[in-house]
């Protein structure tokens, strides 16, 4: 079976058309109408001119016109390229010459001058929002008249014959240390993760689901796909700021909030100013990064709701475990591991390692990618003969089977003077200072001990610490091997679109 998302959609929209299925700002879109946009973006898609190397390319923020052309891709067989809008044009470029896109689904706010001659690459362009008037762009029609185009259609048509080998969908990594690699996923992948997830955690059509995260991001795209299959409603938030958040909240009822851990920091500082209801929350879901436990009681604490913690990484679809609900966090933990996952421990000689030993986070199953696009020797290094993806995470199983994410990123691990430097345990600790908001260690290169570890930090606002009362306090709280050689203040850590800390952006940075 295919057309997965879509058919979810259908039920809903057959058995209670009226239902909602989208907020995005004063619109609410019923499930019929989402229904029937996206068969008319499928007709529209037939009508260009399209081939078995076809591909579409969505460049857009959280808004309607994402979700209804990327489920209108899926039901055609078309295959897509979410592209996230935090990269440079430069790395936009890349991705859309690496991939093959030749349609382009995109906002007016990316269409700039700088980004003129990454449009230019494109047969086909859909403007979802209207240009700058003083930029022309040739080979376009506006969203709205591209649905027009293609109405009439009740039933989703034969999905495309495509070239052998052309997965569903192409999601690009980040790139923050070397170019971005293409994830090969299919629809079905998603499905199966989808219903792993539903038995750990409950989503219903009573739900509204806050989607701050970026659609293009593999955390946002997983949260969309199991509220739309539950039959809930999607608020989507165009602005990935706290107040934004908030607002939306209190105004719309939501009842379910992901997001990732620093985000979570700013929203509640904000949030104990006063003048946001909250109480429509059943509870909250972190991902993307390790979650602090400091910061998890904060959440709690303030938001009064439970917090559930996950673990994943676009290369499986994206989730490998999450805290179930009816059982709540268990402290430190990721979860259990999803029923359609295996997971397992390795040392550095590759072998599994007894429960509560600290190695690599290996994982197999049908949500492990098809491999990087045409990066075959990169696939080949990332996935073992017998299947097994190396998460490059370190972490370990307890006796009950739950996941710990123990010291973060292989590739952070901090080497000094011969000794394993978790930055997680550094940060973790920081954390607890009452003056610290935010919180990255680094390791540096040094001639001497081969690493020093530097910690960069943001305080919270009307705060203030100085590096002698930090240094003192990392004494008394970590082993004297983890204590950071240098501290660096910022106004605010450099975060990707999913609010994840960029941690090759402060190596990279000396300060005076």
């Amino acid at each position: 079976m295919s057309q997965f998302l879509y058919q979810h959609i259908n039920a809903v929209a057959t058995e209670d058309p009226d239902r909602i299925a989208l907020i995005d700002g004063d619109r609410s879109i019923t499930y019929q109408e989402f229904r029937q946009d996206i068969l008319n973006f499928c007709q529209a898609l037939k009508k260009l001119n399209l081939n078995a190397e076809s591909k579409l390319g969505i460049l857009c923020v959280n808004q309607s016109e994402f979700l209804v052309g990327h489920i209108a891709a899926l039901t055609l067989g078309l295959p897509l390229v979410p592209l996230n809008a935090m990269m440079t044009p430069e790395t936009l470029f890349y991705i859309a010459k690496d991939s093959g896109i030749n349609i382009l689904l995109v906002d007016g706010v990316f269409i700039r001058a700088e980004t003129k001659p990454f449009l230019d690459l494109f047969e086909h362009k859909i403007l979802a929002g209207a240009p700058p008037e003083e930029i022309a762009v040739p080979n376009s029609q506006t969203y709205s008249a591209f649905l027009d185009s293609g109405k009439g259609l009740q039933e989703p048509p034969p999905r495309l014959e495509r070239r052998d080998g052309v997965p569903d969908v192409i999601m690009y990594t980040s790139g923050t240390t070397a170019r971005p690699k293409g994830v090969m996923l299919n629809e079905d992948q998603f499905e199966t993760n989808a219903e792993g997830v539903l038995q750990h955690l409950t989503f219903t059509k009573q739900d509204r689901v806050i989607v701050a995260l970026p659609l293009f991001h593999s955390f946002g795209n997983m949260m969309a796909w199991v509220v739309l299959k539950a039959g809930g409603t999607l608020i989507l938030i165009r602005q990935f700021a706290p107040k934004s958040i908030l607002a939306q909240i209190a105004e719309h009822r939501a009842t379910i909030l992901p997001l990732a851990p620093t985000i979570y920091s700013f929203l509640v500082e904000l949030y104990e100013r006063g003048g946001y209801d909250v109480s429509s929350l059943r509870y909250c879901i972190s991902g993307g990064a390790a979650l602090p436990q400091v910061l998890l009681k904060k959440v709690e604490d303030s938001l009064r709701v439970a917090v559930v913690e996950g673990y994943g990484l676009t290369e499986t679809s994206p989730v490998i475990a999450v805290n179930k609900f009816a059982e709540g966090n268990v402290p430190g933990s990721v979860g259990p591991i999803l029923p359609n996952v295996e997971a397992k421990i390795v040392g550095e000689n590759g072998d599994s390692l007894p429960a509560n030993d600290i190695g690599e986070i290996c994982v197999k199953g049908k949500t492990v990618m098809q491999g990087y696009w045409q990066l075959p020797q990169e696939t080949q290094a990332a996935i073992s003969p017998d299947g097994w993806l190396k998460t490059g995470d370190l972490g370990h199983l307890d006796d009950q089977g739950r996941l710990y994410i123990s010291a973060g990123r292989i590739k952070d691990l901090i080497i000094r003077a011969g000794e394993n430097v978790s930055p997680l345990a550094i940060e973790n600790a920081v954390l607890n200072h009452p003056a610290v908001r935010e919180a990255a260690a680094v390791g540096v290169a040094d001639e001497r001990v081969g690493e020093r570890v530097k910690l960069c930090l943001s305080l919270k606002p009307e705060c203030s610490a100085t590096v002698q009362e930090l240094k003192e306090f990392c004494r008394k709280n970590l082993a004297a091997y983890m204590v950071p050689d240098q501290i660096e203040f910022y106004e605010a850590l450099p975060k990707n679109a999913a609010g994840k800390i960029v941690k090759s952006e402060l190596r990279d940075t000396e300060r005076a």
